[in-house]
């Protein structure tokens, strides 16, 4: 049986007693208690001072913090250290070190400063797992372990010769010879056929004006997903051998532009999801990709309870203007999280730094200490969690409204040479979530590739600019609509399969072409700065096409620009299916979201900066116009 997470509700944060004198750390346990603090993470970034030379150890001072912690009924996540490897091991083994998309081998300095494929990072990183799980894995106060932290947040992809070697090992695996990938490839375009496997490198910066081969490049970041994770099932696998009661997660990274790893593949992996996400300061409704993030979080879970394990109190340091949080502000972002299905709120980090990189970064014991306005705060959500502490283990309501969400997508309209450098597939997933939470209409996040049978849960499943479409997938939304679901679905979905091969016949394949009923003839991205007019008021930007309806009733057509009088808004013959050709404004899309929730008579909550969702037998109203949380028994 998979260890689970204990169900309670976790406060605390990131905690680098490393930093600080021994005094400080007696310091520390009064003020934890104060909090209310319960869990703690420990060693993310302790390796050089863990292991100070090569098979040299010295854990002295954390089995001392460690024992401190216990005493004072604080309990640990335990990390395993391995997020940046020491000076030590890169001067020795340079090649250790990644290479990046120009060839350029990186320093030393920073953080995650390792090639993901590399042997001797992937022995020496197992080494110190088991040196901590064999040390620590019994003790009772570790309650979790914390596999690396925010694994390729830095260095998702590298493309030094030891990777080329696993890549071509990985390919070998993929394809069973090199006529497939020739044929998945496309590789007789400008003369890119393989005859040895020796042959192909990874996708390399290549001559000015030219790209890698996209199928390639897809392909690439698959492997490089893969070859990440193979090095935390290394270090679980063995923390395992150690430990079989305690579960074993790692931190993923839910933020609005970041999608270096397949979280969906990810979770699988894990004994329980645990995230970080970090508030962009320049976004005045920055509240909401917050709501996207937990929601798609709580996807990767399966709707099971999941863990943040950061956020901020208030500023973050990496920003172009870093501003501050708000009063109240930091209550109602931790309380959105745990609404939905957050067991407990953590955060970066226990105490401020006073050097590095990230001494500007806020922290629950600022640099000002206990008369800090942020202190008063982290008092205050300590009192709050304790008073919600019966959520913990509960599951956050299932929503009538569902999003298919496909890292791989993203990963293939990430490229170039494509009909627009605008179009951004997280821009438009934003664009209709964002209209969907003003409307008070939640969304669950679903995995690509579910089953007609999954989505049947649901009252409508959105399909935004769902690029990648294999045959099994795209029958499945097929076979979920005639089952008498309803689709939402918009432009560039369906163009290519799974090996960005582009689809003949009809942009869109079977789905827009044939069960939609409309048959996409070209593209007309529209120019930077302008916009489309559409017959029934609406207005858009950044995309139209001239398209054409068969089976589908025309709801909208363009009435200027290049695809004046093509179709911009279809509806399907069943009257159950909706196909979005351009990328509406704000506006817009509440209007035609309101108008099919009130057609589907799906339920409202909350609307206009207040958001209303259902937990543990609770109702958590968040009213983000003046940051304050209530909640009542919903009956």
């Amino acid at each position: 049986m998979t260890p689970a997470m204990p169900s309670q509700l976790f406060y605390g944060g990131d905690y680098n007693p490393e930093q600080w004198g021994r005094e400080v750390w007696l310091e520390d346990m009064r003020l934890m208690r104060e909090a209310g603090v319960n869990l703690v993470t420990l060693a993310v970034f302790s390796w050089a001072t863990l292991e100070v030379a090569d098979g040299v150890y010295e854990f002295g001072w954390l089995d001392e913090i460690i024992g401190l912690l216990h005493e004072n009924g604080i309990s640990v996540d335990l990390a395993t250290a391995t997020a940046s490897p020491p000076a030590w091991l890169t001067i020795a083994n340079p090649e250790v070190l990644p290479v990046n998309y120009q060839g350029t081998r990186l320093s030393h300095g920073g953080r995650q400063g390792y090639c993901i494929s590399s042997p001797i990072y992937k022995a020496k990183s197992g080494q110190l797992a088991a040196k901590l799980a064999e040390r620590y894995g019994k003790h009772p106060a570790i309650k979790m372990w914390h596999v690396n932290n925010e694994y390729g947040c830095h260095n998702p992809i590298c493309y030094c010769d030891v990777s080329a070697l696993a890549w071509r090992e990985w390919l070998k695996k993929r394809y069973s010879n090199l006529e497939e990938l020739n044929l998945a490839w496309g590789t007789n375009f400008w003369s890119q056929r393989y005859h040895s496997w020796d042959e192909v490198l990874p996708p390399r910066e290549t001559p000015t004006g030219t790209y890698p081969n996209p199928s390639m490049t897809l392909d690439y970041r698959r492997f490089s997903n893969d070859q990440i994770l193979d090095l935390y099932l290394n270090e679980r696998d063995i923390i395992r051998g150690f430990d079989s009661v305690n579960p074993i997660t790692t931190n993923f990274m839910s933020m609005k532009h970041t999608s270096v790893l397949d979280y969906w593949q990810w979770a699988k992996e894990v004994d329980f999801v645990a995230t970080d996400h970090y508030l962009m300061a320049d976004d005045e409704r920055n509240y909401i990709d917050l709501a996207f993030q937990a929601d798609l979080t709580r996807g990767f879970a399966g709707g099971k309870p999941w863990l943040l394990m950061e956020h901020s109190t208030s500023a973050v340091n990496w920003q172009e203007r870093n501003i501050p949080k708000a009063q109240g502000e930091m209550l109602a972002n931790s309380l959105s999280h745990v609404a939905r299905g957050s067991n407990g709120a953590m955060f970066f980090q226990w105490r401020q730094s006073i050097s590095g990189s990230e001494k500007f970064h806020s922290a629950m014991v600022p640099h000002t200490g206990e008369k800090s306005r942020i202190w008063h705060n982290v008092k205050e959500l300590g009192a709050k969690l304790q008073e919600l502490k019966a959520l913990a283990g509960s599951e956050t309501e299932i929503a009538e409204v569902a999003m298919i969400f496909d890292y791989q997508s993203w990963w293939a309209l990430s490229q170039r040479n494509l009909p627009s450098t605008s179009i951004s597939y997280p821009e438009l997933a934003h664009d209709w979530y964002r209209a969907l939470w003003e409307l008070g209409l939640r969304v669950d996040f679903v995995a690509p590739g579910s089953s007609a049978a999954e989505l049947s849960n649901y009252k409508v499943v959105l399909a935004p600019m769902l690029y990648l479409l294999n045959t099994d997938d795209e029958q499945a939304l097929i076979d979920y609509s005639k089952a008498g679901g309803s689709l939402v679905v918009s432009y560039f979905t369906g163009i290519s399969n799974e090996v960005d091969a582009v689809k003949l016949g009809g942009y869109g394949g079977s789905l827009v072409r044939d069960h939609l009923g409309v048959f996409v003839d070209e593209f007309a991205p529209v120019r930077l700065g302008e916009k489309v007019s559409l017959s029934n008021g609406m207005s858009g930007s950044e995309w139209s096409q001239f398209a054409t309806t068969s089976s589908a009733d025309e709801l909208a057509s363009y009435v200027d620009g290049l695809a004046l009088g093509s179709t911009a808004l279809a509806k399907s013959a069943s009257g159950r299916d909706w196909y979005v050709g351009t990328r509406l404004d704000d506006a817009s899309n509440q209007q035609l979201f309101a108008s099919l929730a009130a057609e589907l008579q799906l339920e409202q909550l909350g609307g206009k900066g207040v958001e209303v969702i259902n937990r543990g037998g609770l109702q958590l109203s968040i009213d983000h116009n003046t940051n304050r949380v209530s909640w009542k028994a919903n009956v």
